[in-house]
């Protein structure tokens, strides 16, 4: 649960620059846009791996929180 949690942290977190340091992402726009674009989506990949492993790690152990009835199945492919 902790790598789902810390791949959460990295991908929201460098999709939240422009809202928290807006000016500190102008300034590295402004020095090398490609060397931002490079790492802005090396962290964003960074932080996608991790929350798809640390989902895969989870999911065996996750909770049933619902399951839907066996007539569900039938009632949506008509509708």
């Amino acid at each position: 649960m902790l790598v789902l949690v810390f791949g959460l942290v990295i991908f929201f977190g460098i999709h939240s620059v422009r809202i928290a340091a807006g000016s500190f992402r102008d300034e590295q726009i402004a020095t090398n846009e490609r060397r931002w674009k490079g790492l802005y989506s090396l962290v964003s990949i960074i932080g996608f791996v991790l929350i798809v492993w640390g989902w895969s790690l989870y999911r065996p152990n996750a909770p049933e929180i619902y399951e839907p009835p066996s007539w569900g199945r039938h009632v949506a492919s008509v509708l």
